[in-house]
């Protein structure tokens, strides 16, 4: 059974079942890093870890905020984006935390030491390397420390969300100058602004050892910034292909067939590291095609399983390593880690569902008292804005 496609723009399925694609991607990647997986070799470097799964998140995220909130911001101002924003993203942060509980603790009082230190990267000063890390992961601010002792401990993959409410904090603002700006002045401005990321990547590859550079490139949201803005120019230029009205079939054919040929070449080849760096603009092209598609291609992309799981994949992301963590302590290796996997995308389903977005609207609802509410913005894009992370 398909979604419907909505031409009006209320909807762009496509763009929610990649999601879960990606996130599949870094799924497969950590559970052959922690044990569960067989993955081969080459796979596993054709994903490269997961990491280029994560730049399509950002870019996406830049591309969906700016189709849903370009007139609600405008109208209803920061406080309701910021408001939603939180809402959408806070409940799973703590449930990812409340979820490595059990891990901390086996580890803390368990006579494996290497585990501590393969898992949560600790070797010395424990207790206040882990209140150091829950402190950071709670405030989102994780991202901002290049240490592995603040990063991988508690829950690993947060330092994303982390660099998300870097973004989310400067969006209005960005999205107010972008629009200002003709589109071939944005474009040039974009194109630099690729240029000046590449050049910070070499600045950091060469004048600092990789154990601190590969945090920053990774990891540090200014690093990053880029892939978000590749998205909101993408966006833009979405906005304004529909408004003209052109046949855009064609044209989304091309950006698809094209930017998944050039993201393929790359995967295989990887001719820079890290390769999610040139990818990003590729991400871009892709999401734009996906967008401007009238009609889905075989329609794999609008069924409404693959939108389901899509739009449990924030859960999914934040859940699949603290539920490895347990597998693994249950017993689980290699011979049946898949059952894992499945486990973990099933629960993500139903954490989302009596989870995560009970809780948003729930916080949403605390906020409504306020002259502005988040409600207000996300009633006029709910089918959007509820799926993005």
């Amino acid at each position: 059974m398909h979604a419907p496609v909505s031409n009006s723009g209320g909807s762009l399925p496509a763009l929610t079942s990649i999601r879960f694609l990606a996130a599949f991607t870094v799924v497969v990647s950590h559970y052959s890093e922690l044990g569960l997986l067989n993955l081969p070799a080459q796979i596993f470097d054709f994903f490269d870890g997961g990491r280029p799964a994560v730049s399509l998140f950002f870019v996406l995220s830049g591309f969906i905020l700016t189709f849903t909130y370009r007139d609600q911001l405008a109208a209803n101002g920061n406080a309701a984006f910021y408001q939603a924003r939180f809402a959408r993203i806070y409940p799973m942060v703590l449930l990812g935390l409340a979820l490595c509980v059990p891990t901390t603790i086996y580890l803390l009082n368990g006579d494996n030491p290497s585990l501590l230190l393969q898992w949560y990267a600790l070797k010395g000063s424990v207790y206040v390397a882990l209140g150091a890390s829950l402190i950071c992961q709670m405030l989102l601010l994780n991202a901002w420390f290049p240490f592995a002792a603040i990063n991988q401990p508690w829950n690993g993959p947060s330092d994303s969300v982390s660099c998300e409410a870097f973004f989310y904090l400067l969006f209005p603002l960005m999205l107010r100058k972008m629009l200002s700006m003709s589109m071939a002045r944005l474009t040039l401005a974009c194109a630099s602004f690729f240029v000046l990321q590449g050049l910070w990547i070499v600045f950091l590859q060469i004048f600092l050892p990789a154990s601190r550079s590969g945090f920053l490139i990774v990891g540090l949201p200014l690093t990053r910034l880029f892939e978000f803005v590749a998205g909101i120019y993408a966006a833009i230029l979405f906005l304004q292909l529909r408004e003209a009205r052109a046949d855009r079939h064609a044209l989304a054919l091309k950006l698809i067939g094209g930017s998944l040929a050039a993201l393929i070449v790359l995967a295989l080849w990887q001719p820079f590291s890290p390769v999610f760096y040139l990818a990003s603009p590729l991400f871009a092209a892709l999401i734009l095609g996906l967008a401007l598609m009238d009609r889905p291609v075989i329609n794999v992309l609008n069924r409404r399983v693959l939108i389901k799981l899509g739009e449990a994949s924030y859960s999914l992301y934040l859940i699949h390593v603290p539920i490895a963590y347990l597998a693994y302590m249950a017993g689980f290796r290699q011979s049946n880690g898949w059952l894992v996997i499945v486990f973990a995308i099933a629960a993500s389903v139903v954490i989302f569902r009596f989870y995560e977005e009970p809780m948003r609207k729930r916080i949403r609802a605390r906020f409504a008292h306020a002259p502005v509410t988040a409600d207000t913005v996300d009633n006029q894009a709910t089918a959007m804005a509820q799926r993005q992370s």
